[in-house]
């Protein structure tokens, strides 16, 4: 559905692929590689990356930036790579990578470079969801069009 029109959110944020993520996923990881995945929990039920992080999108955009800091310090903290993802990745994800990224900023964190699962879970799933070591899947299997 993308035309050359199209504009980028937060285009000034590395776009990553589905296929790199999943080769640094089943290499082990790269060390201070974090993925975090945006969506609401109900989302992330309908099937998610193993090893990603959940903190709902709401967390970024709060005005009050104490829950967000807490998850910087708690579970970001040594992140040297952050690959953010919503469920395509074109406004949501970028734009919650983009309130991170600039939050780190704000707190002085230096050395941790923001990036954008291009086409977000949909993409990753459309190639990788058969590899269960890798994704996490409910028992009815991937449904790339939840009902919201």
């Amino acid at each position: 559905m993308g035309t050359d029109s199209e504009q980028l959110v937060a285009p000034e944020l590395a776009r990553v692929d589905a296929t790199t993520v999943a080769g640094l996923l089943k290499s082990g990881g790269k060390p201070g590689s974090v993925i975090v995945d945006v969506r609401d929990p109900e989302e992330v039920a309908t099937g998610s990356i193993k090893a990603s992080v959940n903190v709902p999108s709401a967390v970024f955009k709060n005005p009050d930036p104490a829950q967000l800091d807490a998850v910087i310090k708690e579970q970001l903290g040594d992140a040297k790579e952050i690959i953010v993802h919503c469920h395509l990745s074109k406004i949501r994800g970028p734009t919650c990578a983009k309130s991170l990224a600039d939050r780190l900023k704000a707190l002085g964190v230096e050395g941790t470079e923001v990036k954008v699962l291009a086409g977000g879970i949909v993409d990753f799933m459309e190639g990788h969801k058969d590899d269960s070591s890798i994704v996490k899947l409910p028992e009815s299997g991937w449904n790339p069009d939840p009902k919201h």
